[in-house]
C-alpha cells in the first residue's frame, strides 16, 4: 500500500462507534487496526485517515480534548473520475 503525504489521525471518544462510523457508513476500508491504544488505519479511494481513542493522559495535546472535537476544521474527501 502506498501512504499518502499527509494522513490525518483524528482523536474520537467512542472507538467502536466511530469506526462503524467510517467503515459502515461511509464505507471505508478498514487497513489497520491496533487494541492499545485502540487505533484504526482507514482508506477510501485513495484518502486515508487514522483513528485513535482520545486519552486525556496525552501530555503533548496543546489544549484540553473536549467534545465536540474538530471544531473549525473541514476535511474534502475528492473521488477522481476517470
Amino acid at each position: 500500500m502506498n501512504f499518502n503525504h499527509l494522513i490525518p489521525e483524528l482523536y474520537v471518544s467512542d472507538f467502536k462507534k466511530s469506526l462503524h462510523f467510517y467503515t459502515h457508513i461511509l464505507g471505508f476500508k478498514l487497513e489497520y487496526e491496533r487494541k492499545n491504544p485502540l487505533f484504526a488505519f482507514l482508506s477510501y479511494q485513495g484518502s486515508q485517515l487514522m483513528i485513535q481513542q482520545e486519552d486525556e493522559d496525552e501530555e503533548w495535546h496543546n489544549g484540553k480534548p473536549e467534545y465536540p472535537f474538530g471544531r473549525g476544521l473541514n476535511f474534502q474527501l475528492v473521488r477522481q473520475l476517470v
